[in-house]
């Protein structure tokens, strides 16, 4: 998660992350996946121009980039650079520009795109918001660009063993209430989905074609040498604790570093027992009307 819904003042507040975790999140949810560009997105030309917004550390970006030539160019946007890699530590035909995803872009930056992608951005994105960024990104492409957008929700908790308890992991999860509490919410990690939520059709009524979404639950990646059930638990607790902090001394909430702390112990040790999480990781894709 490159950014919990920066951008949209007064929805969230903003959250930094360490990029230990962002990188660590990459590589788990790739592995469930199973790709880097979905498998409906035509091979880009020896040419081609992609963009990552809310690219954090860059890892999805400098992964695609080996696998391309490098007469492609990669642009990744964040709205602070403070998970930039070093400049030096990149290659010459990648760069990182700031650049807010509910802001427009810069002018040269509109229409040159072959590829555009966003992971993770949101954390629970009303419909109207949502709307609205996806309109701002298909700037971006050419005609004939692709979209794709990646994204959480649906987490639960589980035990492996008898008897053993949920309760601090799962305070942790509720008390995120706040941070899900918006009107129409449409996407994002810390929604739970109660019904058809329709994406497509925003897609497609902003000129997206050949629009197509995926679900994969996190339980579709067996592979024990990565210890998802664990590794990947403690990740995501990580990520929602560092949501709480954000609510330490805001005016009605009752968080603070004291119970913050007595929680993370807690979860830990409940992680400790074999309590695990799932998540959706949704992808959808689609292309801007025109071209070739």
């Amino acid at each position: 998660m490159a950014q919990l819904q920066k951008g949209s003042p007064g929805i969230f507040p903003a959250v930094e992350e360490a990029t230990e975790r962002l990188d660590e999140q990459h590589i788990f949810t790739t592995k469930t996946l199973g790709f880097l560009l979905h498998p409906h997105i035509p091979a880009p030309s020896v040419t081609a121009k992609i963009a990552d917004v809310g690219t954090a550390t860059g890892i999805w970006l400098l992964d695609v980039a080996k696998t391309l030539p490098p007469t492609c160019a990669f642009t990744g946007f964040d709205a602070t650079p403070s998970s930039f890699p070093p400049p030096g530590s990149y290659p010459p035909n990648v760069s990182f520009q700031i650049q807010d995803m509910y802001s427009p872009f810069p002018e040269d930056k509109l229409g040159t795109y072959d590829i555009v992608t966003v992971r993770f951005v949101s954390s629970g994105t009303p419909r109207a918001d949502w709307t609205r960024v996806v309109k701002n990104l298909t700037t971006l492409l050419k005609p004939g660009g692709w979209l794709q957008w990646i994204n959480s929700c649906n987490f639960a908790l589980y035990s492996s063993v008898p008897g053993t308890s949920r309760a601090a992991c799962q305070e942790i999860y509720n008390g995120l209430d706040s941070f899900r509490a918006g009107k129409d919410v449409v996407i994002g990690l810390m929604m739970r989905e109660g019904r058809n939520m329709r994406r497509d059709k925003i897609w497609k009524g902003l000129g997206l074609v050949h629009v197509h979404e995926d679900v994969f639950s996190t339980d579709r990646l067996q592979e024990p040498r990565l210890q998802l059930r664990d590794k990947g638990t403690r990740n995501i607790m990580d990520c929602f604790l560092g949501c709480l902090e954000s609510l330490v001394g805001v005016q009605g909430s009752d968080w603070t570093k004291e119970r913050i702390e007595r929680l993370k112990a807690d979860a830990m040790r409940e992680i400790d027992t074999g309590v695990y999480h799932t998540l959706d990781q949704v992808c959808i894709v689609g292309r801007k009307d025109g071209g070739a």
